[in-house]
C-alpha cells in the first residue's frame, strides 16, 4: 500500500511472455468500467503439458488476486485437459452478491472462463 505522496515510478513485466495468454472480462454492459469478473491467463505448455501457469482474478475478492490453487492444479497436467482445474478456479476468491452479479454467478463464470480459454487455444508448436 502506498502512503500519501508516494508515486509508482516503474512497472516491470517479466520477459519472455508466456506462450498462451488471454483475458476475459464479464460485465453487464460491454463498455462497463466495472466488471463482474475479470480473468487473466498466462500459461506455458511444453510437449502438451502445462509447465507454468499464472492466473489473475478481479471481481471475486476485495482486491485483485492470483488463483494460486488453480495454477497448482494446472501445472503438470495435459493441455487442454482442464476440467478439474476449472472446478478449482470456480472456488477461488471470496465473491460477494452485489448489484453486478451473485456469488454463484461469479463462481460459474470463473469456471467457464478456463474451459473457454482451453477450447480456444491449441497447444503451441
Amino acid at each position: 500500500m502506498r502512503t500519501a505522496g508516494e508515486l509508482i515510478r516503474a512497472v516491470r513485466i517479466p520477459q519472455p511472455q508466456p506462450g498462451l495468454v488471454g483475458f476475459t472480462k464479464i460485465a453487464k454492459r460491454r463498455f462497463d468500467d466495472i466488471s463482474s469478473v475479470a480473468v487473466a491467463f498466462g500459461l506455458d505448455v511444453v510437449d502438451g503439458v502445462v509447465a507454468a501457469a499464472r492466473i489473475g482474478l478481479g471481481g471475486v475478492a476485495a482486491t485483485p488476486i492470483r488463483a494460486l490453487a488453480t495454477e497448482q492444479a494446472l501445472v503438470g497436467r495435459p493441455w487442454p485437459d482442464v476440467a478439474a482445474a476449472a472446478d478449482v478456479l470456480g472456488g477461488e476468491g471470496t465473491p460477494l452478491d452485489d448489484h453486478r452479479a451473485s456469488a454463484a454467478y461469479r463462481a460459474a463464470m470463473l469456471r467457464q472462463s478456463l474451459l473457454k480459454f482451453a477450447a480456444e487455444n491449441e497447444v503451441p508448436a
